[in-house]
């Protein structure tokens, strides 16, 4: 577990997620090194004493440590939710009435169908927002971004071999771009070959942006993964680092008492976007948490 987490391959998708739980598998290194030197077994507590330094410090990387944050005078407050909804959930409209009591002025949804938005539609999802861009698909590729700012350009564009949303939102602080993300889980060999290269696109998504841009969505990668890690550099900033609190965690949501594990959810900024807080809801029916956003626009 050590090992992948350090090798951190982006090629072998079992490797590829055993980086994702190995801060949390490797806490059996704390009674081990204990049981070692108990036993005085001198070999066993340098080994398990070096895997309690590597969990540690994994583990503390892990955590949001700052909390909310004060956002500067004057700036456009955008408060955003981003959502998997999960695409067969039965629970859509109750959902979609939930995610407009966020009163978000921006709400980014993922695994949008035909079915999907038939369902939201009955939802105060629907009625709330005005401006909607809306990119159905079948499976997991679907998305859709409701806004109550008017959208000046809406258009899929293609990450490595996958759409992605993106939306120009009119602000009184200016335009800001958005990038409704949903990478694919990298569960084989060509999936896992397709994941790192949308990393790498989104890079040059950032890079082409002209305005203030915002990448929110479901990246299925946590910061302990090597291409979301190289992507949040320089003036891109994990909104959960800048203002989060706690583990974050938003993967897998099911029943208690199975906790979520994985940080797979994730707000990116850059340029003139400050981050405010950010905190994980339940979404009715989804296997994901759902983030919301305190963002300023300077």
């Amino acid at each position: 577990m050590a090992i992948s987490r350090l090798v951190r391959s982006e090629s072998v998708p079992i490797l590829i997620g055993l980086q994702g739980v190995a801060p949390w598998a490797l806490l059996p290194a704390y009674p081990l090194l204990a049981f070692a030197i108990w036993k005085r077994r001198v070999a066993l507590i340098v080994v398990a004493g070096a895997l309690v330094a590597a969990q540690l410090f994994w583990m503390l990387g892990m955590v949001g440590w700052r909390g909310p944050q004060g956002l500067s005078p004057g700036v456009t407050k955008v408060r955003l939710v981003s959502a998997n909804v999960l695409y067969d959930n039965q629970h859509l409209p109750a959902l979609g009435d939930d995610l407009a009591g966020d009163r978000a002025d921006v709400v980014v949804v993922q695994e949008v169908t035909d079915d999907v938005l038939s369902a939201v539609q009955q939802s105060a999802l629907w009625t709330d927002y005005p401006y909607r861009a809306l990119a159905p698909a079948p499976f997991y590729h679907g998305a859709a971004t409701f806004s109550k700012y008017p959208i000046s350009n809406a258009r899929t564009i293609m990450v490595g071999s996958s759409p992605m949303l993106l939306t120009d939102l009119q602000t009184s602080g200016g335009t800001l771009r958005l990038i409704n993300v949903h990478t694919v889980a990298p569960l084989t060999t060509a999936d896992a070959r397709t994941w790192a290269d949308q990393f790498a696109d989104l890079h040059g998504v950032l890079d082409a942006s002209p305005y203030p841009i915002v990448l929110a969505g479901d990246f299925n990668a946590t910061m302990d993964h090597a291409p979301l890690d190289r992507l949040v550099h320089g003036d891109v900033r994990d909104a959960f680092t800048v203002a989060g609190s706690g583990f974050g965690t938003t993967w897998p949501r099911w029943s208690w008492p199975m906790p979520s594990v994985m940080r797979l959810d994730h707000v990116l900024v850059r340029g003139a976007v400050e981050v405010g807080s950010v905190v994980e809801r339940t979404s009715i029916g989804s296997d994901h948490r759902r983030l919301v956003v305190e963002l300023g626009l300077r």
